[in-house]
């Protein structure tokens, strides 16, 4: 059975926006999508072996304007597979791109 987190990658991926799991080889032109970086927040041992575990990790989607339906997509990914454990940490004007750069941060279970 795959990861929560796999799961969110996996839809993050079937979505029109471009993806790139941790970083971009090559960034695309002109508007571009999503990265998802993932870090263990935290397990539960038993038996001196690991028997759960949580993922903590951020979403970012960069745009040349305002587009409400990538944020709508990249915010319906999150609500359906992170419940309520995301929300929107940052959103920020880059000079050097002249990109809008949104960043929401989530919890799932690994």
């Amino acid at each position: 059975m795959p990861t929560d987190y796999t799961t969110l990658v996996t839809k993050l991926k079937n979505t029109t926006i471009p993806f790139a799991e941790y970083a971009w080889e090559k960034r695309p032109s002109g508007d571009y999508g999503v990265v998802a970086l993932e870090f263990e927040a935290g397990a539960l041992h038993g038996d001196d072996k690991k028997v759960a575990r949580a993922f903590e990790g951020s979403v970012d989607l960069f745009m040349k304007g305002r587009d409400t339906a990538k944020i709508a997509t990249v915010e319906g990914v999150l609500a359906e597979v992170c419940d309520g454990c995301w929300s929107v940490n940052n959103i920020q004007y880059e000079n050097e791109t002249g990109l809008i750069h949104y960043e929401w941060v989530f919890q799932v279970e690994g």
